[in-house]
């Protein structure tokens, strides 16, 4: 659906107004929009003005053969320099078990068969993580301890860890304690969770496990309890997501740590139907490349207004590097073509980047998203219904600006101070769980403008029949008074009818 017929009763004259200048892109990317794995093509990841980045460091591979090995050069220098060049954060994640450093008498680790994922001999690991923060000091200042250690089946191509959570809460303080001795300024996060390897199973979810051990640890208060933040890697469903990161700030605020930074360090909803890149298996849900591209626009704006503070794409560019990547995540394609989450991509980081505040308002099946930047206001707004939804808006300014998740824009106006719009509704691919497309009203001036915000949102039936009093009372405040005086009319002459009937029934 065009822009055209998107819009009702809205005047789409150009505007010559100095605030419609072509946009550029903010000249220093904000690092808290991340893509993974950005040394796959720079160029595209400067275009996308990405903020951040994240690069696996694999302790069997820097140190192989024993303690006094040392090849930092899984993700050579030249690389991570490109990264530092260009402006963005490189994150580092350390992961994987050498041979020789596994503890050899741990009931956890099979002494026939050596495995990354064994529990390592601590002191190894301490000395490795010291030598590595060293390494990288000055250039990596975040570091991420393991990944997804919540995947218990260790028969699961994702599982990575063998040990217990008790191990992991020694590994994290080894590690925490370790990197801090380098640089007291470097940030030590928890590995990435999943929440549903959990959840599914009706386990108590790992991190409040985890929590109760990191917060009973003597001089644990002393220490930042040993984390500096949580990671959370969630995929496929906005609103779920929106749900869950709200659940874990709860636990986090549970045990007095809601100061403690969550991030969204993994997410994407990758494509099903791809005829140039089909996926490698059969997906765990079908999502077209339309919504690949809406839930970028999506996910972004609930993850941010749940509290999240950063946000990350996996992944920049597909590549089958992970046994589970079953579906082809990239927003570039293996040969380097984009899909239309790419340019998805490049309107969150646009338009969005720079925002000092966020809130999310929900009206029936229409969420909005509200984000403030200093003298501009970008609402973002979608309907996750499978029938249209009427919407109208309270206008902020006499004009506005509407962006497409495809990066087309059109300057609107709005009709006696609201704007109107059908939204399409979701196409439901495989379950309506991603919202259809999706739109940034940018406006300048502040939400404070807007009072209230009153999104109004009614089902658009097909085909129009005569407006419902709702809808009427939905799009103006004119409307609104002659709706009243119509009814007001037609109170009155059902009164005078009734006196004449009672007086006539009476007399007879």
């Amino acid at each position: 659906m065009t822009i055209r017929t998107l819009l009702l009763g809205l005047s789409l004259t150009l505007l010559s107004s100095r605030y419609f200048f072509v946009r550029a892109q903010p000249p220093t990317p904000d690092p808290r929009f991340g893509l993974v794995q950005t040394y796959d093509d720079f160029a595209a990841a400067t275009r996308l003005n990405t903020g951040f980045t994240r690069i696996k460091l694999y302790w069997d591979i820097i140190q192989p053969d024993g303690p006094n090995d040392w090849r930092p050069a899984n993700v050579p220098d030249p690389l991570i320099e490109q990264d530092l060049a260009a402006g963005r954060e490189v994150v580092g994640l350390i992961v994987r078990t050498p041979t020789w450093a596994r503890n050899p008498t741990h009931p956890a680790n099979d002494p026939d068969q050596p495995s990354a994922k064994d529990v390592p001999e601590m002191q190894a690991w301490g000395n490795f993580v010291r030598r590595l923060a060293t390494q990288y000091q000055g250039r990596i200042q975040r570091w991420i301890i393991w990944n997804e250690p919540d995947v218990w089946d260790a028969a699961h191509p994702g599982s990575t860890w063998n040990g217990s959570v008790e191990d992991f809460a020694e590994l994290q303080q080894v590690a925490y304690t370790n990197i801090k001795a380098v640089d007291p300024a470097m940030q030590v996060y928890l590995a990435g969770l999943t929440y549903w390897w959990d959840d599914n199973y009706d386990r108590p979810q790992y991190l409040t496990r985890l929590l109760d051990l990191l917060t009973a640890k003597p001089d644990a208060h002393r220490h930042n309890y040993y984390f500096d933040g949580v990671i959370y890697h969630l995929y496929y469903k906005p609103h779920q997501i929106y749900t869950v990161l709200a659940e874990i700030k709860d636990t986090l605020h549970r045990y007095n740590l809601g100061h403690k930074p969550i991030w969204l360090a993994e997410t994407n909803a990758p494509p099903s139907t791809d005829p140039s890149e089909p996926p490698h298996g059969e997906p765990l849900f079908q999502v077209s490349l339309a919504e690949q591209a809406y839930f970028m626009l999506q996910v972004h704006a609930l993850a941010f207004a749940a509290g999240a503070e950063r946000v990350q794409i996996y992944k920049l560019f597909n590549s089958r590097e992970h046994p589970e990547d079953i579906p082809p995540f990239g927003l570039l394609r293996g040969d380097k073509s984009p899909r239309p989450a790419f340019e998805a991509y490049k309107v969150v980081t646009t338009y969005l980047a720079g925002f000092t505040r966020v809130n999310a308002f929900f009206a029936g099946d229409v969420t909005t998203v509200v984000f403030e930047k200093p003298g501009e206001t970008i609402t973002v707004l979608w309907n996750e219904a499978s029938t249209p939804r009427h919407v109208t808006l309270n206008a902020i300014a006499d004009q506005g600006l509407l962006v497409e998740a495809s990066g087309q824009t059109q300057p609107i106006r709005p009709e006696r101070g609201q704007y109107v719009f059908d939204l399409p509704p979701a196409s439901c691919s495989g379950g309506c769980f991603i919202g259809g497309p999706t739109y940034l009203l940018v406006e300048p001036g502040s939400p404070e403008q807007r009072q209230p915000l009153a999104v109004q949102a009614t089902v658009t039936p097909t085909p129009t029949p005569r407006p419902s009093p709702v809808e009427i009372l939905a799009v103006s405040p004119r409307r609104r008074m002659a709706f009243l005086g119509v009814n007001l009319v037609a109170f009155s002459v059902a009164l005078v009818g009734l006196g004449w009937a009672w007086l006539k029934w009476g007399r007879e």
